[in-house]
């Protein structure tokens, strides 16, 4: 089976979303789960990028802005 994407879960995000990902065959880890609480959303941002996998929030505007960014300093 290929992995439709690797998830990580963001502080905002309730353990239960994780848990019902799983469930349904997702690869999906948490911060708790790697020790990344109180974390800034710039450090979360460049942890998920350096594990490969994609942040599952609902702080959609911080992370669009950090995302934006992050492609302007990558050039």
């Amino acid at each position: 089976m290929t992995t439709f994407a690797a998830l990580y879960t963001d502080e905002d995000m309730s353990a239960l979303v994780a848990t019902l990902l799983r469930s349904r065959g997702l690869d999906v880890t948490t911060v708790p789960e790697q020790a990344t609480l109180g974390k800034t959303d710039r450090e979360q941002l460049e942890f998920a990028v350096s594990v490969e996998r994609c942040i599952l929030t609902h702080n959609r505007v911080d992370f669009e802005r950090l995302h934006l960014q992050y492609i302007e300093e990558d050039k």
